[in-house]
């Protein structure tokens, strides 16, 4: 099976803020369920699959990443996770265009990695723009200026959404090409 054209090195600051971003995000997830309780398949989509992503993501990362097309792993449970959820988002057209957003994450992320689009540049959008949209958006709408406003505590399973994006947005800046 051929290599990923691709690797990372763990002392890469990208690296370095991707790691801390899954980090932050798996605890920040952990804290949240800690205080909210569920059990059964929501606990499974909502905490196991993000949580096990980041886990999975962190390890590749850290100690294996001159095999750093594994992390297609990670991003595939991010997916299933983000897929699942967009399934209680208020409008059909919202959830569809999601979905539609996480199957292009899915496959630009493993296409790159895996050396078919035979560059990086195309993953800074793909995770910068929805990373963008959230915060200035969604995020100002739903959290920062709601009426009523929104306890912090409810905030962190966003908090922790931006997190993962922003570790993806990293370790795509991180990528070095083999020789």
């Amino acid at each position: 099976m051929q290599h990923s054209p691709y690797y990372v090195k763990p002392t890469h600051p990208g690296v370095i803020l991707s790691v801390l971003f899954m980090i932050a995000a798996a605890v920040i997830r952990t804290v949240y369920f800690a205080l909210h309780p569920v059990h059964g398949l929501e606990w499974v989509i909502h905490y196991l699959f993000p949580v096990a992503a980041a886990v999975a993501f962190i390890a590749v990362v850290c100690f294996i990443g001159r095999e750093v097309r594994l992390t297609c792993i990670s991003v595939f449970l991010g997916v299933v996770f983000f897929i699942l959820k967009a399934n209680t988002f208020d409008t059909l057209i919202h959830t569809f265009l999601c979905v539609i957003l996480y199957l292009t994450v899915l496959s630009t992320y493993a296409l790159t990695l895996f050396g078919v689009i035979p560059t990086k540049k195309l993953l800074y959008p793909l995770f910068a723009l929805p990373l963008f949209y959230h915060i200035v958006v969604e995020d100002t709408q739903y959290y920062f200026f709601a009426d009523p406003p929104v306890p912090f505590v409810e905030w962190l399973p966003e908090i922790s959404v931006l997190c993962i994006m922003a570790a993806l947005l990293c370790v795509s800046f991180a990528l070095t090409k083999k020789d």
